[in-house]
């Protein structure tokens, strides 16, 4: 399982975030690959640069992929994107909603012996 890196994000970060998730999904709604929208985007913080781009990526493939049922090779061709980037962010996915829910269970469960671990 890869390291879980998490960024907890200043008042003034969550704003850059927003605006550049919001201009990355513009650009691409309005026919830019992937790539071109996230040019749009000026984050001179390249960590929080890198989560933006790869939220951003995310959520794209969880509205064509989960939302509309497209297969995940058509969405690497859509975005020009490799198939390999995609498929590496549908695993961080899988495993972010792993984590998610076995944290969910522990706060609803604290005395399950299952919560510990």
């Amino acid at each position: 399982m890869r390291e879980v890196n998490y960024k907890e994000y200043s008042p003034e970060e969550e704003i850059i975030y927003k605006e550049a998730i919001s201009k990355i999904m513009d650009g691409f709604k309005n026919g830019l690959n992937f790539n071109e929208a996230c040019s749009i985007v000026d984050v001179q913080d390249s960590e929080l640069r890198q989560f933006i781009f790869d939220d951003a990526l995310k959520i794209i493939i969880a509205e064509m992929h989960y939302g509309k049922g497209m297969a995940l090779h058509n969405i690497a061709d859509e975005l020009k994107v490799s198939l390999k980037s995609i498929n590496t962010a549908v695993m961080e996915m899988l495993e972010d909603v792993g984590i998610a829910s076995a944290d969910a269970f522990k706060k609803s469960n604290p005395d399950s012996p299952f919560a510990t671990a």
